[in-house]
């Protein structure tokens, strides 16, 4: 492995020469670093080129590297999201078939005929007591589908400030959506 240089960083890479390439090109991706170039470019030459372009590759090894960590944090959240359906469904005593959690247009969550939740990913910016606040109104669907007095009665019973954590989506949830 061949190594150039960017401040305190160190971008480690790989030369892949071939006989029918004309011209250098620098490859970055999540596995590392490589150039490919013809057998007949020194591998000085190679390295000009790597120290002139080292800025740009340490850019794009960032952008990898934050990408990954998003994608962590967003399967450590539909994972918390999942065990907040399950904790509350477990009180209510109420399964899901499914819990999907997707871009929705205009709703923080839904509960279908055939009992698939669904929830909004933007759910996720909000705060912890928000959140539970929409879980378990789409858990409480499960068992009435509509909002009629018995659906917020049983809603209440298990979140008796419901109406506080309501308020924040109603004032606050633009913010996020």
């Amino acid at each position: 492995m061949n190594k150039v240089r960017f401040g305190n960083s160190v971008i480690e890479y790989s030369v892949v020469k071939s006989k029918r390439r004309k011209t250098s090109e620098i490859i970055v991706d999540k596995s590392g670093v490589m150039i490919r170039a013809p057998s007949s470019k020194p591998i000085s030459e190679i390295k000009k080129i790597l120290e002139a372009k080292r800025r740009w590759i340490f850019k794009k090894q960032l952008q990898f590297k934050d990408h990954a960590t998003m994608q962590k944090s967003k399967t450590y959240s539909e994972s918390f999201l999942k065990k907040r359906v399950r904790f509350f469904s477990n009180k209510i005593g109420l399964v899901p078939k499914k819990i999907n959690i997707k871009k929705l247009k205009s709703r923080w969550g839904s509960a279908t005929q055939n009992s698939i939740l669904n929830f909004n990913v933007n759910l996720l910016k909000s705060p912890q007591n928000v959140i539970d606040y929409v879980v378990l109104h789409e858990v409480c669907h499960l068992k009435i589908h509509s909002h009629n007095h018995h659906f917020w009665r049983l809603l209440e019973h298990y979140m008796p400030d419901y109406r506080d954590r309501k308020k924040w989506l109603e004032v606050r949830g633009h913010t996020i959506f």
